[in-house]
Order: structure tokens, then C-alpha cells, then sequence
């Protein structure tokens, strides 16, 4: 039906939307180390702050799997692209406070591994749903379809993280830009990833009252 197919749409584009408030933290590093760069921040630490989310992803995908079965799915996709975009856009916030030091690198640690979690938040739901809304002659093709969700949303991070950082690392950063990078890592891809939440969430809700 209608509604199905929409709702199906709507469930891609979510998973797209996780997928590039995901790995960012990997596209940050080379700067963020850069020893000619603002920050000089140690590899060793970075790759602990990198390891943290992989864990939390995995451990989330399980354990939220249950919380999933006992919520409402309309709630809790857009619920987990949120929070981990909220999460993604505060990293940017000890880099600029405490620089290269270990406070930052332990709030970094705490916020990169909260993405990760939160991400874990996205396939419980859409697994669930979508077996309720195709039969099983038509699952494999529909999934297989909701599954390119995967890579088109990976496949995005690193153009929107370029082109974030040239149209407004700017605005916030001036002519200083050595910095550009946290807008086109951290900032524009989590307020492009809440939009996507945001008009998501508000396409199922008009499809229901239709």
C-alpha cells in the first residue's frame, strides 16, 4: 500500500541518517593530530576514543534490541538518530574548550562512545517493522533495498564532511581554516542527520492521519 511504501521510505531515509552521524570521529583524527595543526592531539588517545564507538555499536544493537520490542518504533528510530547527532555535534565542544589535554580526550571518549550506542538504536526497529509491513514473498527485495540505506548514508559522509567545511567553516571559524574541519566533521552532518529525523518523523505522522 501506500503508506507502507512511505513509511518504508521513511525508514531509509532514517538509516541513511545514522549512517553519517556515525564514523566521523575517523575523519576528524587526521586533523586533530596534525602536530602543524591547532590541536596536536596524540594518535594513541584518538584510537581509544575511535575503539569506543565500535564497542558501544555492537553492544547497543544487542541490548536495545529488547528495549525495541517493548517501544514504539515511530518513537524510538528517530529518538536514537537524534541523540546520536546531539552526541556528535558536542564533540566539537571539549576540542574547543580544553584543546589537547586529557579532560578533552576523556569527553571525547564518553560522546564518541554515546554515538555509538545510540546508533545501535537504528536497525532493532526498522528489523521489526519491516516484516510487518511486506509479506514474505516481498521481504527480500524490500530489504534488500532498505539495506542500501547502509551505504548510500556512508557514502555521503565524506562529501557532506568537504562541503560542510567550505560553505560554513567560515561562519564560525573566519579565515582561520585549520579549524573548518569541525564543521564539516561534527557540526553540519548532526544538524543534516536531525533535519532527516525531524522530516522523517513528521512523514509518518501525516501518513497516519491520512
Amino acid at each position: 500500500s501506500t503508506l507502507m511504501r512511505s513509511s518504508a521510505a521513511s525508514d531509509v531515509y532514517k538509516r541513511q541518517g545514522y549512517y553519517i552521524v556515525r564514523k566521523n570521529f575517523s575523519m576528524a583524527m587526521p586533523f586533530l593530530t596534525d602536530p602543524a595543526g591547532p590541536y596536536g592531539f596524540d594518535k594513541g588517545s584518538l584510537s581509544i576514543v575511535l575503539s569506543l564507538n565500535a564497542v558501544a555499536y555492537a553492544l547497543s544493537k544487542f541490548l536495545m534490541g529488547s528495549v525495541s520490542d517493548r517501544s514504539n518504533a515511530r518513537v524510538f528510530l528517530p529518538l536514537g538518530l537524534v541523540l546520536a547527532a546531539l552526541s556528535m555535534m558536542f564533540m566539537a565542544v571539549p576540542i574547543e574548550l580544553f584543546g589537547a589535554s586529557t579532560t578533552s580526550i576523556v569527553i571525547m571518549a564518553v560522546l564518541n562512545f554515546l554515538v555509538g550506542w545510540f546508533n545501535g538504536m537504528g536497525w532493532p526497529p526498522c528489523g521489526r517493522v519491516m516484516t510487518h509491513w511486506f509479506s514474505v514473498k516481498e521481504r527480500g527485495t524490500k530489504m534488500s533495498i532498505w539495506n542500501c540505506a547502509h551505504n548510500v548514508g556512508g557514502a555521503l559522509v565524506g562529501p557532506m564532511a568537504v562541503y560542510g567545511a567550505m560553505w560554513f567553516g567560515s561562519w564560525f571559524y573566519g579565515v582561520d581554516s585549520s579549524k573548518y574541519f569541525i564543521i564539516g566533521t561534527y557540526i553540519f552532518p548532526a544538524a543534516v542527520a536531525l533535519f532527516v529525523a525531524l522530516l522523517a518523523h513528521v512523514l509518518i505522522l501525516s501518513l497516519i492521519h491520512i
